[in-house]
C-alpha cells in the first residue's frame, strides 16, 4: 500500500512538471521580445512556424528547439522520479496539453507538434530519429501542398510503428505515442476547420490564419 502511494505521488509530480513544462510560452516570449503578439499575427498560433515565418527564421528556429527540449524535459524527469514507463505516457500527454493550453498564456498555445516530437525522441530515440527522417522528407515532397505537416506525423509514427512491431521493439509504447500523435492531428483538424468556419461567417482573418498547417513546413503558396 506504502508503495502504491509512493507511485502515485510520483506520477502526479511527474504530471504537473510536465504541465508546466509544456506551458512555457517560448513561441509568445520570442514574439513579445520582438514586439509582437503572436496571438494576433500569422495563424494566431503560438507555434514555431508562426513564429519562424512571421517574425524570423533564427527566432523560428530557436522557439523549435525550445519547445522539443520542453517536451524531452517532461519526460526526462518522469524518468529521474522513477516513474514506470507505460505511466510516462501520462506525462508526454501532461506536457502536449501544457503546449496547447499554456497557464502562462491564458490558456493558448500551438497544435503540439514540436513537444510532440520532444516526448517522442526522448521515449524512443533511435526509432524516433528514423520516423522523423521519413516525416520530414514527406513534409518536403509537400512543401507547397496542404496537410503537408499531417502527412509527416502520419509517416513518422508509421515508420515507427512498422519498425516496432516488426523488431518487437516497445510496441505498447509506440502505440501509446502514436495514440497522442492521433490526438494532435485530430485538435489540429479541429482547430483548422474552427478558423475556415470563422472565414466563411465573414470574421476577417489574414490567409496564415486559414492556413492548416500552422506548425510544420513551410508556408502553402496564396492563392491569386
Amino acid at each position: 500500500m506504502f508503495d502504491e502511494y509512493v507511485l502515485i505521488q510520483k506520477v502526479l509530480s511527474a504530471v504537473l512538471v510536465g504541465y508546466l513544462l509544456g506551458s512555457i510560452p517560448f513561441a509568445r516570449t520570442a514574439a513579445r521580445l520582438r514586439g509582437v503578439d503572436i496571438f494576433s499575427t500569422g495563424s494566431h498560433m503560438a507555434g514555431t512556424a508562426n513564429v519562424f515565418w512571421n517574425i524570423g527564421r533564427w527566432t523560428g528556429t530557436l522557439v523549435f528547439v525550445g519547445d522539443v527540449a520542453k517536451g524531452s524535459a517532461a519526460v526526462v524527469i518522469a524518468g529521474l522520479l522513477e516513474v514506470p514507463a507505460p505511466l510516462i505516457l501520462l506525462v508526454a500527454a501532461a506536457a502536449i496539453f501544457g503546449h496547447w493550453m499554456s497557464v502562462f498564456a491564458r490558456f493558448r498555445g500551438g497544435d503540439g507538434m514540436a513537444p510532440l516530437m520532444g516526448v517522442t525522441l526522448a521515449m524512443e530515440p533511435a526509432l524516433a530519429l528514423l520516423g522523423i527522417a521519413a516525416g520530414f522528407a514527406v513534409i518536403l515532397l509537400l512543401s507547397h501542398r496542404p496537410l503537408r505537416s499531417s502527412w509527416g506525423i502520419i509517416c513518422c509514427f508509421a515508420v515507427m510503428l512498422t519498425l516496432s512491431l516488426y523488431y518487437q521493439v516497445d510496441r505498447g509504447l509506440v502505440l501509446g505515442l502514436t495514440s497522442l500523435a492521433g490526438l494532435v492531428l485530430i485538435r489540429s483538424t479541429l482547430v483548422r476547420r474552427r478558423r475556415t468556419r470563422r472565414a466563411g461567417a465573414g470574421v476577417a482573418l489574414p490567409l496564415s490564419a486559414i492556413d492548416p498547417e500552422p506548425d510544420l513546413g513551410p508556408p502553402a503558396p496564396e492563392s491569386p
